[in-house]
Order: structure tokens, then sequence, then C-alpha cells
């Protein structure tokens, strides 16, 4: 038989999937592997998604989302960041990771480079190996508190790069970027004609200081992505969206027909619940987050374990170097000998094999205990 696709074949696996397929198969394992909020979908959300059935919206829908939650997303940009925004700038996705997607669908093609960061999510790198496009990872090394260099960026920029790639607050660090360093990349995606693909998604989990979005600073250069499964705990209706120039936006809508045609009507119809609901279930799971991530870093003091206090998101890497292991075998080990499922710091990205990650939307008791088992695999 003739050989499947070279660029599928070529593809890495997410190691955080084949931790979670071990993990589904150990008995009692303490999940701490993926960004799932352990809360309910809120209630309005869940009733909007019923009133939705009963009003008998099970039939296609528009590619780029139902006209009322694309409006809707549109003011709240609007509102958030003072840069002019309308439904025509936006497209609503079968989640954020369609957006991801389609965005390098949209800008990338053999020859281009993108440039992703290190540590970053194992799917930016997935789906831009599709595009046939080179990627560059760059460092977000520990000693600049897991944030971009703009000094290497300096370094890593060529003539054939066409974007860079962000995820603020960052999975799988939790950090923030702040207003000085958003105007430093906004300024640096200007100096060399690129675009900037912003991740947005855990943008109202910030624990110290606030969220700036790219498209305050450079609209027309920025495709901004983020979503409604991690602020409102809604990870399996699938409604993510991203916010660009109406030109860019006609070619995201055009690109979703040939993979899903268009999103789920009933659960667009939630969305637009909870975008224009109450937002006290936000505030709820934000609180908690922090209070998770405040015991994680007093636990990892304690265990003289500490490196960093993330300031967003719901995620904390955790250096397991003492260990002489690298973070898969660590994350292997510890969930064959202690029953504790983390992701491996090698999926993140070349520079990130001496960590695992833990996500703090577990319960308290099982982050105490997921975080003691990986401490006493560490020598003293």
């Amino acid at each position: 038989m003739k050989q499947l696709s070279s660029k599928a074949l070529g593809m890495p696996a997410s190691g955080i999937r084949e931790i979670m397929n071990l993990a589904w198969q150990t008995d009692d394992a303490v999940l701490l592997m993926t960004g799932e909020p352990d809360f309910p979908t809120p209630p309005h959300v869940v009733d909007a998604i019923h009133k939705a059935l009963d009003s008998g919206h099970t039939r296609y829908i528009a590619s780029a989302g139902i006209p009322e939650l694309r409006e809707a997303i549109a003011r709240k940009i609007q509102r958030r960041t003072g840069t002019p925004t309308e439904a025509a700038n936006i497209v609503v996705t079968n989640g954020a990771m369609m957006s991801i997607s389609t965005s390098r669908f949209c800008l990338l093609e053999a020859g281009d480079q993108v440039m992703l960061p290190d540590p970053g999510w194992p799917n930016y790198e997935m789906c831009s190996g599709l595009t046939d496009a080179q990627v560059v990872h760059y460092p977000l090394s520990i000693e600049n508190h897991f944030l971009p260099d703009m000094s290497q960026l300096e370094q890593l920029v060529s003539a054939q790069t066409k974007c860079i790639a962000i995820c603020n607050p960052s999975n799988p660090t939790g950090q923030v970027y702040d207003r000085q360093l958003m105007e430093a990349l906004a300024g640096f995606v200007e100096k060399h004609d690129l675009y900037l693909i912003s991740d947005e998604i855990y943008e109202d989990i910030i624990f110290e200081g606030s969220h700036v979005s790219a498209a305050e600073l450079i609209p027309e250069r920025a495709i901004v992505i983020s979503g409604f499964s991690k602020s409102y705990s809604m990870t399996g209706l699938r409604v993510g969206y991203m916010r660009a120039p109406e030109e860019i936006v006609r070619v995201l809508t055009k690109l979703q027909q040939p993979i899903i045609s268009c999103g789920v009507a009933i659960s667009q119809y939630g969305a637009l619940a909870a975008i224009t609901g109450p937002q006290d279930c936000v505030e709820e799971m934000r609180g908690a987050y922090k209070r998770r991530r405040d015991l994680a870093v007093a636990l990892l003091k304690e265990r003289d374990a500490y490196a960093y206090t993330p300031k967003g998101a719901f995620y904390i890497m955790v250096d397991i170097s003492r260990s002489g292991m690298d973070g898969k075998a660590f994350a292997l080990k510890l969930l064959k000998e202690r029953q504790v499922a983390v992701a491996p710091g090698p999926t993140f990205g070349p520079g990130s094999g001496n960590y695992v990650r833990i996500s703090l939307a577990s319960a308290d008791e099982d982050i105490a205990t997921g975080l003691n088992a990986i401490c006493d695999l560490l020598p003293g």
C-alpha cells in the first residue's frame, strides 16, 4: 500500500495525551495533567442550551457563527480594549484549538517561518507543521521569569519569518505579559512586518496585574484567539473565536468550510448566555485558582522546590532536574510509583526537558498530594 501523508506521519504527538491515556488505565490516579476546569458549567449556560434545543436550533448555522454571538463578542472586545470591533471582525470556531489551526493555515505556507514559545502548548507546533512552515522556537527561560527576551527575538527573526505566536496568560507557565512587554512585542512585530497570533484563552484568569490584549495594541496585525472553555468551564461544548481584521476574517471563515462547515448551534447559544449573563461564576473560579496557586507555591517553598510564582492561568511548572531524569521519564515514574499524572516538560518544547507541568484546575487535596509526590522523588 502507498504511504500515508508525510505531514501527518511526521507530526509529533502530544505528550499530555500520552500520559492521559496511561492515567486512565491506572486505578485511583491523581489527575493533574489536563487544563480542564473542575467546576460545573454555569446553570444559566446549561439552561440556554436546553432552550436552544427546545427551540429547534439543531440545523446548520453560518460558518462564521450565529450573528448574535459574534456581535456580543465584538462588544466585549471593544469594551475591554477600546479598539473598534464589529461582528465582521469575529469568527466563531469549534473550540479555540480550531482557531489556533485555521490561523496558521491562513498565514503560513512552505518557506515561511513561525516563531513559537518554548515552553509552549504542543498543539502550536503540531498544527504549524501541517502548513510546511519552519518552526523557530524562542526561549522562555526561568531566568527571565518565563517571559520573552526581546534581544533573543531579534537574534532569531529572519527575512522568512512571517508570524510570532504568544500565549498570554501562558500555558504552560501561568505567566502574564504586562503592558511594557506587550508594547515591546507590538513594536517588534511592526518593525519586522510580521503577524502576531495571540492566544488569550486564559484572559479572565489573572491573579496579579491586568490583561493587555494584542487587539488593543496592533489590531491590524493580530489574530487574537479566545473562547469559553476556561472562563466558563465549557470545554466539551467547543466554542472558541478569533478577532482579526475583516479581510483576514473572510479567509478564516472560508477555511472552516472544508473542515467543519459550521459550528454547533446549541453550543453557540450557550456561549451567548455565558458572555451576556452573570459573571459571578468567572470570579468564583478565578478565586479558587488563586487559592490553589498560593497553596502550590507555599508547598513548593516548604519542600525546597520553589522556582517562581505564576500570575495567571491555572498551571505551574516544577523543576525536576535534581532527579537526574528528563520530564517525560519523571512523569512516567511518578505515574507508575505514586499514581500521580502530570504533563511531561519535553512536550512543551526542546528547552523544557527539566520540568513537569501541574494543572491547578484540580481539588486542593489532589494538588497537595501530587506536589508532595513530586518532591518525594527529588533528592534532598
